[in-house]
């Protein structure tokens, strides 16, 4: 037996009529599996879908390239067929495959239930969000190797379609600074006070962490875009409130903070394909379609938030509810207005968001809920 997969299986190196007969085997559309080739066998009809789909990439490599994508024109075949007739009933076992192995309650992945905060520092509060998607989402996967160029991102040992915690925390903290910076822009030049704009800012740091950029003796990136948005005076402001939190002297360099904010993943039970279909200006028609992967609309999934204010003192109350209220107005505008994953631009990433759908544990916080909601309508 060999030791590395794709040679063990090395379906672009089989006759083509061999790779004919597997196409069809591989996406469940026949379970009449290549005679010729006996080592797929062991995979059996039954086996891990996803190891099958492994072996289809390899498709890339022959002439079969477009038949296992999306089949014929006429007899849909390849991951397509997969995607519309085998994929839902595959997530589901594997969504239960996961809840075994971490030991989870029933539901809780897909619908996680929020923490217990009893042994949390005060002040510290928990947002679930039930979400529906109204457009497709799109994102770029870590695999190297695929059917198509753009997989959807997935869990890297279930293979479930997800959010990770990090793309989670990058899009909220865009959003927010998106937030920030039209407010100011929204302001009369007389009324734009730097004090005001390193007090806002300086809530970005503290829920998402130090900028990237910021570095002894360079500022870059985002440091120096919101520098230059503020201007000299609310930077070095800016600068003075977060040494003064943080009790650092000038001599000493900014400290790395990760931020009170911390993301869960969410999971998706669905799988779709978009297709962009590029025209040609000359001809108008379109000769080679671009396949993504995707969440489709109308999937269901979970934002699930947990803030942990370790660096807040016990008179910090008003600071907290504030926060909660600017993350409340953040998350409203990612999930609802300007979405999440790749393709936002185009309307993708976008959802669905009811009034019941938002849960919010508090310890310490007076009506929070109420905090929250006030953020959440404005």
């Amino acid at each position: 037996m060999k030791h590395e997969f794709h040679a063990q299986y090395a379906f672009a190196l089989k006759d083509s009529t061999t790779q004919a007969f597997a196409l069809d085997w591989l996406v469940g559309k026949s379970t009449r599996a290549p005679h010729r080739w006996s080592e797929i066998r062991e995979l059996g009809s039954g086996a891990d879908d996803f190891a099958h789909l492994m072996v289809l990439s390899q498709a890339i490599a022959t002439g079969y390239k477009d038949q296992a994508r999306v089949g014929g024109r006429r007899d849909p075949g390849g991951l397509y067929y997969w995607i519309r007739h085998k994929s839902r009933a595959w997530l589901r076992e594997r969504m239960n495959f996961m809840r075994n192995v971490l030991e989870l309650e029933t539901n809780s992945l897909l619908f996680p239930f929020l923490p217990d905060l009893s042994t949390f520092p005060p002040g510290s509060w928990a947002v679930r969000i039930t979400f529906t998607l109204k457009k497709p989402y799109i994102s770029k996967d870590d695999t190297v190797f695929y059917i198509l160029d753009n997989p959807v991102k997935k869990e890297w040992v279930f293979k479930v379609p997800y959010v990770a915690p990090s793309q989670w925390k990058g899009v909220l903290r865009a959003v927010m600074v998106r937030q920030l910076v039209e407010w100011w822009e929204g302001l009369n030049d007389g009324d734009r006070e730097p004090e005001a704009f390193a007090r806002r800012r300086f809530r970005l740091f503290i829920l998402f962490g130090d900028e990237k950029g910021e570095e002894p003796g360079s500022v870059k990136g985002l440091a120096a875009y919101l520098d230059k948005v503020g201007g000299r005076e609310a930077a070095e402001h800016f600068r003075r409130i977060i040494r003064e939190h943080f009790r650092v002297p000038e001599n000493k360099p900014i400290p790395h903070f990760s931020g009170r904010l911390h993301f869960y993943p969410a999971f998706f039970d669905r799988i779709g394909l978009e297709v962009i279909n590029p025209h040609a200006r000359n001809t108008g028609a379109g000769k080679n379609p671009i396949y993504f992967e995707c969440v489709p609309a109308g999937a269901p999934g979970v934002f699930t938030l947990l803030y942990v204010p370790l660096d807040a003192g016990p008179k910090d109350e008003d600071t907290i509810k504030a926060d909660l209220a600017a993350v409340a107005r953040g998350i409203k505008a990612m999930i609802t207005e300007y979405g999440f994953g790749a393709k936002t631009s185009s309307g993708y990433g976008v959802a669905d968001v009811k009034r019941n759908d938002v849960k919010i544990h508090a310890n310490g916080i007076e009506n929070a809920d109420e905090v929250f909601r006030n953020g959440w309508e404005e």
